[in-house]
């Protein structure tokens, strides 16, 4: 359930000026997944790495190449706190319609044949079986399935939690999953239904947008793998900005105080860190140093 909930919140997964972005040194636009936060009087420096939530293991970078930046921080946040069975707890209700309500309360009888087509294709059960989970839960399920990209996905964040457990650090979160399903809620059920339905008209479409962003991450480019989420997410502008840029402009007092208090491994969605309104610009507006860190599949020293 927990990895369930992980991959709907990322797949659903700074107000920096222009002219600050093209300031950059080159070496600060080389491409990374992992970044070193220094300066602005911080006695020791912090990292930010992007994950990918739900992804197969030969696109992913290994924990133990993150092993040694974990090692160097004091404690592991997380856009929710993974080590919280409060949290994790919340989870549980977070995948089903409310009310009763069933995808047969928003789709036709034509449009459910499409979708039972889908599920017992992808799931192997007839949409009876999953009508009363959320239809953007259903289609991360559907998405993720080995059938449908090749692997068992693994969930990156869940093994940084149980590294940083394993080291005795404690682990945060930037938000509660509640506020998180508020975010995904925002999309009317009746939408989510629809989009469900699209999905079963042309299941390989969905399946290779999602490949192509695996494909960006292993190359670890965060501005590409941004402008692919953002191109994905064309037709509904609003969403991609209540999803991506106003919880990145929410985190930032957050990651400050974080940082000033003693040093921290973050760890977000890799969408959160590109673009204009991404992690990365937002804390270099705030005056902070951020140097990509080199890393590689095997166990990585700083660059």
């Amino acid at each position: 359930m927990k990895k369930l909930v992980l991959a709907t919140l990322s797949l659903i997964t700074t107000f920096a000026a222009p002219s600050y972005a093209t300031a950059q040194s080159k070496a600060d636009a080389e491409p990374s997944l992992l970044y070193q936060v220094s300066g602005k009087g911080l006695a020791k420096p912090s990292y930010i790495f992007g994950t990918f939530h739900a992804i197969c293991a030969t696109e992913m970078v290994p924990v133990a190449s993150l092993d040694n930046y974990l090692t160097q921080t004091d404690q592991l946040m997380m856009e929710v706190d993974l080590d919280d069975g409060t949290e994790m707890a919340s989870m549980a209700g977070a995948v089903a319609m409310p009310g009763g309500k069933t995808l047969k309360d928003f789709l036709t009888a034509d449009e459910l044949v499409k979708v039972d087509e889908l599920t017992k294709s992808y799931l192997g059960v007839p949409a009876e079986a999953v009508k009363s989970l959320k239809p953007s839960t259903l289609m991360v399920i559907l998405i993720t399935r080995p059938k449908a990209i090749g692997c068992t996905p693994v969930t990156l964040d869940l093994d940084l939690m149980k590294s940083a457990v394993a080291k005795k650090k404690p682990v945060v979160g930037l938000e509660t999953v509640a506020s998180q399903i508020k975010v995904l809620d925002s999309v009317p059920l009746e939408k989510q239904a629809k989009q469900l339905y699209q999905m079963a008209l042309d299941p390989p479409k969905s399946i290779e947008q999602l490949k192509k962003l695996m494909a960006i991450y292993k190359t670890q480019d965060v501005e590409k793998l941004f402008d692919a989420t953002k191109s994905q997410m064309e037709e509904d502008k609003e969403f991609h900005i209540r999803l991506l840029d106003e919880r990145n402009a929410a985190w930032i007092p957050k990651l400050a105080t974080a940082f000033k208090e003693k040093p921290t491994f973050v760890a977000v969605g890799a969408g959160h860190l590109g673009g204009k309104y991404g992690v990365l610009q937002l804390l270099r507006k705030q005056g902070y140093r951020v140097k990509p860190v080199k890393i590689t599949r095997a166990v990585a020293g700083d660059s």
